[in-house]
Formats: structure tokens, C-alpha cells, sequence
């Protein structure tokens, strides 16, 4: 990256001051009404899983959204069919063990609490948009759902497929190669999968009442359980550009199908939400979400990348580490332009040649390999950029607690 004269940083930080937004009152967002207004799809992303000021923004900010704007679904960076049923069979829980129990790892935290708790979430539907497992008491419950709900060859058909699915995700999870034997049981278990769809499929008839719309998740439910398990059985790129396109077609589902006309909320990684590829995603023949949405939904998607200042996160271990910006990446030129948490719209048209988006920037984000600079045109990524001056880890659940 070239040298940046005292006189041009200032200027940039100008440019980003008179067009940012402080967020004053964490309640108020009309400066974002004009932006998405017109919209159908918001996507949330996050460059780190492990900052809790991003959970609380997006609460926020889904508060907002949900009763200025109308925006009734929230789809999550979460099991497709643990998320639904998370609402529908778990209400009767305490609010933190409904979402250890329905949705992954990263959101066991505190932070994700008004989302289940608060009045005003009441009327938001749950949704993922992932085909990874949570955890066995959904299945349980589909299962006891299952069992009052259908015949005992389909029951028993699904039954023993998910006793099978839930023994193999145990020897399977965290693990980077796959041993022969798993990988026998695999097949196994995706050859009682395909069989409980055939099952299913000739028992299902599709109509509009609550009982046939969960007949509906459950199958969509077990198409991804054989999924997660092919993918399973390839290598880590091949597996990450199955995952990619898997969650594209379960929105798409959810947009199309089960939330037909709805406004939708996504909340997940950045990786997952940017409208353009980076130099790695290029490179492995990546495609996300938010590359494939805009070509089949134009200009009713608007997409905010989340990004933090200073302060620590947490790595997917739960190991908190210090932020540490230099004076190359965007977010010290955000730090040094926005006096508190602001959003800040983006803008391609009609830009001056000297305007701080005509450049190539660095941010960090967080992955598997912790956190590390990309170099990125912020407005072929994102519409806007929501930014946390200073941040914390999430307040984790006992861990020990999230698996039953």
C-alpha cells in the first residue's frame, strides 16, 4: 500500500466524517430509513463472531428495522431446522437454553438474550440458513412431534436416521481428516436419510395450515442433514464451496417458499454476506450469499458489513485477543473520523478521483486462522459499514451446558 501523506488522511477522514452517522441513541437508526427503504433483504454481516457489540448492535438495529420497516424474519448463520423449531418447540425453556439448544456455538452468549426475551421479538420468525446440526433436543422434539403427527414407519424411519446422524456428528465434529470407517457409516446413515424422504415425500401434502408448514421444515430439515454429511466426505475447499452454495439455496427456499413475501433480516459472517469475491475466494472458487442473492434480487438487497476499532474479541475457542489496527487499515481511519459507533453509507457513483473509496483498504477479520487483514474496495463489498469504536467478547454460556 503506498504512503499516505497527513494532508490526504485528512482529508479522507473529512470525507467519512461529514457522510457517517453516530449512533447517539441505540434505538435510533433513521439514518439508515432512506437506504433501506424499498428493500426486502438486509444483510447483517460481522468480521468476527466473538465481538459482543456486534450482537447488541444487531439487536438494535433488528428492533428497529422489525417495527419501522416491517422486517418480520430473521435468518441466522445457523441450522436451518434447528432455528425454526427453536421458536416453535422450545418456548417453554428458559430463553438461554433455548438458544444453546437451537442455534450453533457462536450465539451462546448473553448478548442474544433480548432476542428471546423482549416483547418486541415476539413477532419476529427464526430461521437459518446453514445445514450444520445444533444440538439433539430439536431432533428429539421433531421426533415426539413426528410420532403424533404421522405413521410409525415414517417415525421409526426418521427416528433411527437421526440416532445415526447424531452418533456420527460426535465422531466427526472439529475433525479435519475423516477416518474410513466414519466415512462407511456416513453412507450408511445418507442411505437412511434418502430412504425417509421417500418416505416422507409420499406422505406429505402441502397446504397452508401450521401443521403441513412443519411437515414442510422437517423435510427441508432432513434434505440438509444429507448434505452436512456429503460435504463431510470432501476436502476442507470443496466442503467450504458446498457450504456456500447450500446456504444460498435454503434463503432462497425460506424467501421463495416459507416466508413468501416476508422482509428478511441475514445475520452472518462477513464472509458470507459480501457482494463481491475476494482475491481468496477467487482463488478457491468461492461464491457466497452475497454474490449470488443480487442476481436474483437486484436492488431490494442491501448489505452492512460490521466492523470493530480497538478493544479484544474472542476466537472460536473462546480465547480473547487484543485488536490490533495499524494506521494502513480502514477501521484507524474510522476510528480517527467517527467520534462513537456511527454507520457509514457507501457510495460508487459519481465519485471524485481523490475520494477515500477509489482506494484499496485493509480490514481484519476473523476466521479459523484467527484474525488477518483483507484488502478489499469497501463499496463493491458492502452498501454500508457499521462501525463499533471500541468492543468486548461476547458473555459466553457455560459450554459444558449447550449439549444435552
Amino acid at each position: 500500500m503506498n504512503f499516505i501523506t497527513r494532508k490526504t488522511r485528512s482529508h479522507w477522514i473529512n470525507q467519512i466524517a461529514s457522510k457517517r452517522c453516530e449512533i447517539t441513541d441505540s434505538s435510533d437508526f433513521t439514518c439508515m430509513d432512506s437506504y433501506v427503504k424499498g428493500k426486502r433483504i438486509v444483510l447483517l454481516g460481522e468480521s468476527s463472531h466473538g465481538v459482543g457489540d456486534f450482537y447488541t448492535s444487531k439487536i438494535n438495529m433488528i428492533k428497529y428495522l422489525h417495527s419501522v420497516h416491517g422486517f418480520n424474519v430473521v435468518v441466522m448463520e445457523s441450522g436451518l431446522l434447528e432455528a425454526v423449531f427453536c421458536r416453535k418447540t422450545l418456548k417453554g425453556l428458559p430463553a438461554g437454553e433455548q438458544i444453546q439448544h437451537g442455534l450453533l456455538d457462536n450465539y451462546h452468549n448473553e448478548e442474544m438474550l433480548p432476542l428471546f426475551q423482549e416483547s418486541w421479538a415476539n413477532g419476529l420468525h427464526l430461521a437459518g440458513m446453514d445445514i450444520q446440526p445444533a444440538y439433539p433436543l430439536i431432533s428429539q422434539n421433531m421426533l415426539e412431534w413426528l410420532k403424533i403427527h404421522t405413521d410409525a414407519e415414517l417415525y421409526a424411519s426418521i427416528h433411527q436416521a437421526e440416532t445415526v446422524f447424531f452418533n456420527i456428528d460426535e465422531e466427526i465434529r472439529g475433525q479435519t481428516k475423516i477416518r474410513k470407517q466414519i466415512r462407511e457409516q456416513i453412507q450408511v446413515c445418507m442411505n437412511l436419510y434418502q430412504s425417509s424422504l421417500e418416505l416422507f415425500e409420499s406422505r406429505f401434502k402441502e397446504d397452508d395450515s401450521d401443521k403441513e408448514k412443519i411437515f414442510h421444515i422437517i423435510g427441508k430439515g432432513l434434505e440438509n442433514r444429507l448434505k452436512w454429511l456429503e460435504i463431510n466426505t470432501k476436502s476442507w475447499i470443496a466442503s467450504g464451496v458446498k457450504r456456500g452454495m447450500h446456504m444460498f439455496g435454503n434463503l432462497q427456499w425460506l424467501l421463495e417458499e416459507y416466508y413468501k413475501g416476508e422482509k428478511v433480516i441475514v445475520w452472518a459472517h462477513n464472509f458470507h454476506l459480501r457482494k463481491s469475491k475476494t482475491v481468496t475466494s477467487k482463488l478457491f472458487g468461492i461464491t457466497n450469499v452475497g454474490q449470488l442473492l443480487p442476481k436474483c434480487y437486484g436492488d431490494q438487497v442491501y448489505s452492512i458489513g460490521f466492523y470493530a476499532g480497538e478493544g479484544e474479541l474472542a476466537s472460536l475457542l473462546r480465547v480473547n485477543f487484543p485488536i490490533n489496527v495499524s494506521k494502513k487499515q480502514l477501521e484507524s481511519l474510522l476510528m480517527d473520523a467517527c467520534g462513537q459507533d456511527s454507520f457509514v453509507p457507501l457510495c460508487e457513483k459519481g465519485l471524485p478521483k481523490r475520494n477515500w473509496l477509489n482506494r484499496r483498504w485493509r480490514l481484519l477479520e476473523a476466521g479459523m486462522l484467527g484474525q488477518l487483514p483483507i484488502a478489499i474496495y469497501p463499496q463493491k463489498h458492502y452498501d454500508g459499514i457499521m462501525f463499533c469504536r471500541k468492543v468486548k467478547p461476547p458473555v459466553y454460556f457455560n459450554r459444558d451446558e449447550s449439549r444435552v
